[in-house]
């Protein structure tokens, strides 16, 4: 975590010096220190008994509000009942009788002569902005079908990936495809089918790419309540990374869809994992609980000066640069950690956490954590729930005695607790900043590289005890992304950030090839894989929003770098010495002798008896190509343009490895033994400038075994004319990596819009996101399937008759009309609609069936004379659903349609889509004018 100066310092001057030794307070406190399970409010439909642990208080009180806040309906308490103490526990209560459900609450503590109102630090859900608790019946919030909701989790930490990512970056840009609703908040996790800016048929966003990706787990940067962003407010007009915790045990208001209503954001935040659960990857949760947003912390107004280390002038300890340290040491505030990390395991299922700034807490402190996750279910499997943190080594005023969870002291921790890496991520790349370079860039720092590939775990050089211990990565949220590292330490102040240069694409992935391939736990910033920018930005934690999200075109542009990630994952779930949770393999690798300068590699034998018997991986940080020497027969799996289970190509003694590229081989005879395949196969295209054979970008086409690709009708694309082709262009995919060639010139043409709408006819008011299809002046272009709306019907007789048409100069408009469905009609019926439409947009025939919900139905290909169907639309089998489905079906006036089919090769952005609309279909109106600007094209 690196923000400083972005937590907020506020505590008075009568407070800072409460007592004059705060080692001997905390530890006289400690006395009364509370074991029961019960703090916070507890909920039955007949009362509420609301517990807090506060031993020095003068007076407690509950108050109970209506609303979460003073801006919301009438201000003030509704009621509000004095607390009893218990001397022997510290702890003050009440019940008050009555349902209290979805009502919000705060306690009046009194220390001395001055009263705090205060918030529960035990709370489970809270109001808007976290400033009021709430009661609330956690069995309410659970989404459907959250009972069968399972962890998931892997055996061992080593047996990890780890894709990092906030909540707002995931969804927040537009070309993630997902609704203008659900942008930047939890249920953008839950749309399925989401594409770049919502084109049909282009490339998988979101969840559906992460599933195609290959990572096992997705790292949430903070989902608790923070209070940086005004969850009153627009979020999207604000940004913060959220490292500023107010309400602990609650989920951020800010990513829900209603923040007033404190059971929303619980039900969202749920759905969110239970979406991630589904698509078979677990959620390891950014928790920061070594200081609090501000030093007058609900914490501090229950217990002032207990929970924070406290230095000898009444000041607060700042080795987290954020205006307070927490003391994990004091009793109840480790209490405090644990209760927290296993409410959020239970109630949330969440498979792994995080720890910000570890290296202030102390060792007892979290391998209290790791046993009572350990403990925490009877079949055993909390063992397998991830903990890792950073263990930086920071000064902090802790009291006497406390050993702190850092690296120098990691081997007092659990094998089951790990760290990150800062001495393989230097070396990958440089230093966190400026513009120095490292091993990807100039072949440097391997002695370091060298440790970090054993995972720290090397008994003479490692603080690790095992690899299991050692997060492995080359960049995360803190600091430059690993793309702008190396524009900025190789093209210095004349680089371009959003750029893409081959020779730091190559760099790319060599980084991603040592991550992978080293021992310990893979972690990688999410979007790190296509060549994630922000523009240079070394903290840019209340920077933009734009600045900080996704651009999901950039799994256009990069599409051979995340081929190359993917590949790269499968070779180490298929060789089990890469994720070896013992430091057996880190203390056996057996590295390659009288290797060229800038270069490193070593061979490594695996645990697993019947797979693959050994594998051999070089890396080459230099300028040039080097040929490597390699004693034995072998099957290269990587080179520098594509990875994967597949043969590459087989060499004997000695391998060319390209400059800043990987080599990754296995053993000829236990690859041929062990029968190890990749379900797909691979293509690697090269496209290439026709004039001047200057490489423009490559891209790794692949495709299930066995079935065949065709590169033959690349006669045009939007962006660019295709000249000729070479190589392996036509073809059946197999288990060896195919070469194409491609040779194009820029097209300079005029590109034509056309604007599909979607109204109610009463009002002429648009119900849905418009789509916007683009292409060649004089291209044909035909309606997608139209969209099924909520509570509305199509106007089937009332069809516009431009639907499909050829493009021309001017801008056109295609509008369909909906009514709404009326409260006399069964809502249980379903319909299908089957639109006929030709080429000139002339309106063939019309049919609607009827049938239940889950009941199978079948759409009729009609014929017509002189008109071919041009493809068999998607839906035009399937299974009835709520409401209705539009189904259109294209037909042709040319006796071959596929000649007016345009093949989209976008050289630009990598996407190869071969739509049988011949154009690009953008869904959200809004998104209109954005794209029109960016193609010159005047909006009439």
């Amino acid at each position: 975590m690196m923000i400083t100066g972005m937590c907020a310092a506020d505590v008075s001057a009568a407070e800072k010096k409460t007592v004059t030794d705060y080692q001997a307070y905390a530890a006289n406190l400690d006395k009364s220190a509370y074991s029961g399970n019960d703090l916070g409010a507890s909920y039955s439909k007949k009362a509420t008994t609301f517990k807090v642990w506060s031993p020095n208080a003068a007076s407690v009180r509950v108050n109970i509000f209506e609303h979460g806040s003073d801006n919301e309906g009438d201000a003030g308490s509704i009621m509000s009942r004095a607390m009893s103490l218990d001397k022997t526990t510290g702890v003050w209560s009440v019940t008050i009788n009555g349902d209290l459900l979805n009502k919000y609450y705060t306690y009046s503590v009194t220390h001395g002569k001055t009263t705090k109102e205060t918030a529960d630090v035990y709370a489970k859900a809270c109001g808007v902005n976290g400033q009021r608790s709430m009661v609330v019946d956690l069995s309410t919030t659970n989404p459907d079908g959250w009972e069968n909701d399972k962890h998931v989790l892997v055996q061992n930490q080593t047996d990890a990936s780890v894709w990092e990512i906030s909540v707002a970056d995931f969804s927040s840009s537009e070309s993630s495809g997902v609704s203008e609703a659900n942008r930047g908040k939890y249920l953008a996790f839950t749309e399925e089918g989401t594409t770049v800016n919502g084109v049909q048929g282009a490339s998988s966003t979101c969840v559906d790419y992460l599933k195609k990706l290959g990572v096992k787990y997705v790292q949430i940067m903070p989902f608790y309540d923070f209070g940086s962003v005004d969850e009153s407010k627009n979020i999207m007009d604000q940004y913060n990374w959220g490292y500023d915790p107010v309400n602990y045990n609650c989920p951020e208001g800010s990513y829900s869809t209603n923040p007033k209503k404190g059971e929303v954001r619980i039900k969202e935040c749920k759905q969110m994992i239970q979406a991630l659960h589904n698509a078979g990857i677990g959620v390891i949760m950014d928790v920061v609980y070594n200081h609090t947003y501000t030093s007058d912390s609900w914490l501090q107004r229950t217990v002032p000066n207990y929970y924070y280390r406290m230095n000898n002038d009444g000041t607060f300890s700042n080795g987290s640069g954020c205006s307070n340290d927490t003391a994990s040491e004091h009793l109840m505030f480790r209490k405090y950690m644990i209760d927290s990390v296993t409410y959020w395991a239970s109630e949330y299922h969440i498979d792994g956490f995080r720890f910000d700034l570890m290296g202030l807490h102390d060792v007892t402190t979290m391998n209290s954590i790791r046993t009572a996750l350990d403990n925490l279910y009877a079949d055993g499997s909390g063992s397998q729930i991830l903990m890792y943190g950073e263990a930086w080594d920071m000064a902090t005023n802790c009291d006497e005695g406390t050993v702190l969870a850092s690296q120098k002291n990691l081997k007092q921790l659990s094998d089951r607790i790990g760290a990150f890496d800062d001495t393989i991520r230097d070396a990958i790349k440089g230093s966190t900043g400026g513009t120095d370079g490292a091993f990807v860039q100039e072949g440097s720092r391997r002695a370091n590289l060298k440790t970090g590939i054993a995972g720290q775990s090397d008994t003479t050089t490692g603080w690790a005890n095992v690899p299991s211990q050692c997060v492995t990565y080359a960049s995360c949220h803190d600091n430059l992304c690993l793309y702008d590292k190396l524009v900025g330490s190789v093209y210095g102040a004349d680089g371009k950030y959003r750029k893409r240069y081959e020779d730091l694409v190559a760099m790319n992935k060599l980084s991603a090839a040592i991550v992978i391939t080293s021992q310990g736990i893979p972690f990688s910033l999410g979007g790190e894989e296509f060549c994630r920018s922000k523009d240079g930005d070394e903290n840019s934690y209340a920077s933009s929003r734009k600045e900080n999200m996704l651009d999901w075109e950039n799994v256009d542009l990069y599409s051979d770098v995340i081929e190359y990630y993917r590949g790269l994952y499968k070779i180490r779930d298929a060789f089990a010495a890469f994720s070896d949770s013992t430091a057996a393999t880190a203390n056996s690798l057996t590295y390659l002798s009288d290797v060229p300068k800038g270069v490193m590699g070593y061979t490594i034998n695996n645990t697993e008896s019947g797979k693959w018997s050994q594998m051999c991986v070089i890396f080459n940080g230099s300028d040039s190509a080097q040929n490597v020497t390699a004693k034995g027969d072998w099957v290269v799996l990587a080179d520098n343009k594509t990875a994967g289970l597949r043969n590459i190509k087989n060499v004997t003694n000695s391998v060319k490895v390209e400059a800043h590229s990987a080599v990754i081989m296995v053993d000829t005879k236990s690859y041929d033994s062990a029968g190890i395949m990749d379900d797909e196969g691979a293509v690697v295209i090269d496209y290439y400038d026709n004039k001047t054979e200057k490489l423009i970008k490559s891209q790794t086409l692949t495709g299930e075994l066995g079935t065949s690709y065709d590169l033959t009708n690349l006669a045009s694309t939007l962006n660019y004319d295709v000249k000729k082709t070479d190589g392996e262009i036509k073809g059946v995919f197999t288990d060896q990596v195919g070469h194409a060639k491609v040779y194009v010139e820029e097209y300079d043409g005029e590109i034509s819009t056309v604007t599909v709408k979607f109204v109610d006819e009463t009002n002429n008011t648009e119900i849905e996101d418009s789509f916007l299809v683009k292409n060649r002046k004089g291209e044909q272009y035909y309606t997608p399937d139209l969209p099924s709306i909520k509570n509305y019907k199509l106007v089937l007789d009332d069809l516009p008759t431009n639907g499909a048409g050829k493009l021309d100069s001017a801008s056109k408009t295609v509008t369909y009309k909906y009514t709404r469905v009326t409260d006399d009609e069964d809502k249980t019926v379903c319909r299908v609609n089957a639109i006929y439409m030709d080429d000139s947009g002339k309106i063939l025939d019309t049919k609607t069936i009827t049938g239940v919900e889950g009941q199978a139905y079948s759409l009729s290909q009609n014929t017509y004379e002189e008109k071919d169907l041009v493809s068999v639309p998607e839906k035009a089998n399937g299974t009835f659903k709520s409401g209705e489905i539009n189904v259109v079906f294209s037909y042709s006036s040319n006796p071959d349609p596929l000649k007016q089919m345009l093949p989209f090769v976008y050289v630009g952005t990598g996407l190869i889509i071969a739509l049988c609309a011949a154009s690009v279909i953008y869904s959200s109106n809004k998104r209109k004018k954005r794209i029109m600007a960016e193609l010159d094209i005047e909006e009439d």
